[in-house]
């Protein structure tokens, strides 16, 4: 492995990242201000080839080196020009109790990205997609390259996003043949940005058990070293939801713009996001609506969450596939025939909940995280009807149900739009992007938070050591008794 290469792939990350981050002029925390910075530089690197490719410039060494160093100084003046310190907020120091939980994700952390550096890729979407173009690409030194002259016409791999195609050519080049080092450059701050997430909402303890559900989900632990695009689509779509509900509760149109940009994308990497996107964008409006937003304005900021996801759907087909993919390709081809037969949609949702959700196969998958999260979820109706819903479901409760209900439905909507996105492969990944949403739910759950509320008051109680009391001197027995009645008394 080039160290060096790898060292100067990380600051490009971050610095361009940072640069555009400080665009938004979010007021974040330090520690998210750091992971944000590497999380959206990794699919900001990810355009360099293809603008190497459009300028028709050999993709060697030099040339990817040069381009990464311009575009990334380039992205970072933003951040040169107004840089501000961020808000730096507490040290979180972990207790006792939380070490148990964080020596396991640790250990999960270590081994995704030793699986990243020392495994070759293995899935078959990637054999027959972006690793065979970037392989070939590196080879031939064009992205247009001989690798189309085999036959592939049983898969449609080579006409997805650019995404994971020109970051394998980036690391390929400057790092290691196996590329794929990039996942563990995404994974491990988005992690670190969930545990900062959890601890701002929830008692330690649980935040520490929160994120190693999260982390042991099977499917979703694997996809963080398996390369394909679900996990990196789940990190920047559960990204732009997060933002999403931030702007509803501070109402500042600085973080509706960043989520759309991360929205963006997500539909970047997976361009059927766009039509989740489209029923996310229900909850702005009816916020906006209930609040008495002005129509100009509920229109103006609609338009903006749809329009860069759209945009991002249009450089991914329009550009990269018309431009870099010598083969013609219609995405019309790929839509249900007999749409008005809505019975397929129904049976997508039996299928998935009797196959994935909670059948023997889902068990395989995703663990026992769904049945956790039940459990849950069913105990904060209890304890509603038990409080009479008096601070049960918060409003970042109630938001992430909407999320969860979109997924929900949305999927099984995508799976009825196009037959390809098939049960077993595709739905399965798609369900990743729903169990980041339900583990901000249970951060929020109201049983949860009272019962963090006593854990917090109990150990407060139990770590306040009193004060001790200061010593009285002892009383003159003799002088009280011969002092008149209504003179006071001397003291020493």
């Amino acid at each position: 492995m080039n160290f060096a290469g790898l060292f100067f792939l990380v600051i490009a990350h971050f610095i361009s990242g940072r640069g555009v981050l400080q665009l938004f002029k979010l007021r974040l925390s330090l520690v998210q201000t750091i992971c944000f910075s590497f999380i959206i530089g990794v699919p900001l690197l990810s355009f360099v080839p293809c603008f190497v490719q459009l300028l028709k410039i050999p993709i060697t060494f030099n040339s990817i080196y040069v381009a990464i160093a311009i575009f990334s100084l380039i992205c970072g003046i933003p951040a040169v020009i107004g840089l501000k310190r961020p808000k730096l907020g507490m040290i979180v120091i972990p207790e006792i109790y939380e070490w148990p939980f964080l020596l396991l994700c640790l250990v999960l952390i270590v081994l995704s990205a030793w699986r990243c550096f020392y495994y070759p890729t293995l899935a078959r979407d990637m054999l027959s997609g972006p690793e065979l173009l970037a392989e070939y690409a590196v080879r031939e030194k064009t992205m247009i390259s001989s690798v189309f002259n085999i036959d592939l016409h049983t898969t449609n791999n080579y006409f997805k996003s650019p995404y994971i195609t020109c970051l394998q050519i980036i690391y390929k080049l400057l790092v290691q043949p196996y590329g794929q080092t990039w996942m563990t450059v995404l994974y491990i701050p988005f992690v670190t940005f969930m545990f900062s997430m959890l601890h701002e909402r929830i008692h330690p303890f649980f935040a520490s058990l929160l994120l190693f559900l999260f982390m042991a989900v099977p499917d979703l632990f694997a996809y963080s070293f398996v390369m394909l695009y679900d996990y990196s689509n789940m990190v920047f779509f559960f990204c732009g939801f997060y933002f999403l509900i931030k702007h509803l509760e501070n109402k500042q149109g600085n973080y509706f713009a960043f989520a759309a940009f991360l929205f963006g994308l997500a539909t970047y990497i997976r361009v059927e996001t766009l039509v989740l996107v489209g029923f996310f964008a229900a909850l702005p409006l009816y916020v906006y609506i209930r609040e008495r937003v002005p129509v100009a304005k509920i229109a103006g900021r609609i338009a903006l969450l749809l329009a860069v996801p759209l945009a991002a759907y249009l450089i991914c087909m329009q550009v990269f596939v018309h431009s870099f993919v010598p083969i013609a390709y219609h995405a019309t081809n790929d839509i249900n025939p007999n749409l008005g037969d809505i019975s397929y949609f129904f049976n997508r949702i039996k299928q998935m909940n009797d196959v994935l959700i909670f059948g023997a196969q889902g068990l395989e998958v995703y663990g026992h995280f769904f049945n956790f999260f039940l459990i849950v979820f069913f105990a904060d109706i209890i304890f509603a009807l038990a409080n009479r819903g008096k601070q049960t479901y918060n409003k970042e409760a109630r938001y992430a149900l909407f999320g969860i209900v979109v997924i929900y439905f949305g999927l099984p909507f995508l799976g009825y739009l196009f037959p390809l996105y098939d049960i077993m492969n595709t739905t399965k990944r798609g369900l990743f992007k729903i169990i980041p949403i339900m583990i901000l739910y249970m951060a929020n759950s109201g049983l949860l938070q009272a019962l963090s509320k006593k854990i917090s008051d109990w150990d407060s109680g139990v770590n306040k050591t009193p004060p001790t009391p200061k010593p009285r001197p002892a009383a003159n027995v003799a002088t009280a008794k011969n002092r008149p009645a209504n003179t006071p008394g001397k003291q020493k």
